[in-house]
């Protein structure tokens, strides 16, 4: 088969489709894990997006290889069939509330636009169970559509800031965290880890050169570095007024217009959106093979039996289920990373 770039496109879009979710668009993630340790937190960007293309290769050439259709599959392959058994559990269970997260954040959101909660809710369920219809190269063609569409407003609004308030930083005194950065580094990419596993071990057979998988990696990364980089240069330049935003990309566009703001508003949406609409298509995938039925009802179930739930509210699933995760991703992340180097990875090749 020969080398395809527009497929390599397309699965890069959809991981950073995955990875940009609310927390990302919004700034709140990498003030986090980047920002907040200082000025010298830039370099630990690099590390975090190498971190991710190794594992996005990884978890992508395994499904390729093996043919995988969910990611079940791929931890089977990964960490053993038994141990498998007890993360399929843990990780679809990661899927369905990280997926509640989302549904409710865009209920959140729709109550900032001064509409109701359950509009917000129902828009979201309705738009993801519309991208079902279309499995996976339709979430493939969303994101081809849409990311270049976030990436650019994002890296608009950090150059424009950067335009007006200068290029080169004016601390008075340089502040570097008494913490080293690294960890928060290894951190974020476990954070993402599970949803790009879920998305990306559905994608073997869409795959048909070993160089898409490489080049897809590549482009993601670089995207999604740029992204990070620019945007946390440009948070470390309003510092002072983080913490009366709890979204810190509007530090930045404190002064844009209320259409501006609007639209900046509909980008954290759709960052919403193509995080659950990967999570949704991940589940799908999974429960599909369980149940034995069509992916587009499997799924569209899931989300309709979600609604209820929603009503714990965005902030409460947020503070009480994203803890729960950290060990499980740090694990998964590691065994990944490992893989090549394992038993099981010489066998394969």
């Amino acid at each position: 088969m020969r080398f395809n770039l527009w497929q390599s496109v397309k699965i890069s879009m959809t991981i950073v489709g995955t990875t940009i979710g609310a927390g990302f668009a919004s700034g709140r993630e990498i003030w986090e894990f980047f920002g907040s340790y200082g000025e010298g937190s830039n370099g630990s960007i690099l590390l975090a997006m190498l971190l991710f293309f190794a594992a996005s290769v990884v978890i992508l050439l395994i499904s390729w290889e093996k043919k995988t259709s969910h990611y079940s599959e791929v931890l089977d392959v990964v960490i053993g069939p038994k141990l498998a058994k007890i993360f399929d559990v843990l990780v679809l269970f990661f899927l369905l509330t990280s997926t509640l997260v989302m549904v409710a954040g865009s209920g959140a959101t729709f109550q900032q636009w001064s509409g109701s909660f359950q509009a917000g809710v129902l828009a979201m369920v309705v738009a993801v169970m519309l991208i079902l219809f279309f499995d996976i190269k339709g979430l493939m063609s969303m994101n081809v559509i849409l990311i270049p569409v976030m990436t650019s407003v994002l890296l608009f609004v950090c150059f424009h800031f950067l335009q007006i308030s200068g290029w080169t930083a004016s601390w008075s005194e340089p502040e570097v965290s008494p913490l080293p950065v690294w960890p928060s580094a290894v951190t974020y990419a476990a954070f993402n880890i599970l949803s790009l596993l879920a998305v990306l071990s559905t994608m073997g057979g869409q795959i048909r050169h070993a160089a898409e998988i490489w080049v897809a990696g590549g482009i993601s990364s670089l995207c999604l570095g740029l992204v990070a980089y620019m945007y946390n240069y440009s948070l470390l330049r309003v510092k002072d007024l983080i913490s009366q935003y709890e979204i810190p990309l509007f530090a930045l566009v404190r002064d844009y217009s209320p259409v501006w703001i609007f639209a900046i508003s509909m980008i954290l949406w759709m960052a919403i959106y193509t995080t659950a609409a990967s999570n949704i298509h991940g589940l799908a995938f999974r429960l599909s093979d369980r149940f034995r039925l069509p992916r587009w009802a499997v799924g569209g179930a899931v989300m309709i039996l979600l609604i209820p739930l929603t009503k714990w509210g965005f902030a409460t699933l947020v503070t009480v289920l994203y803890p729960l995760y950290g060990v499980l991703n740090l694990f998964i992340l590691t065994m990944l990373l490992l893989y090549p180097f394992s038993s099981r990875g010489e066998k394969a090749r």
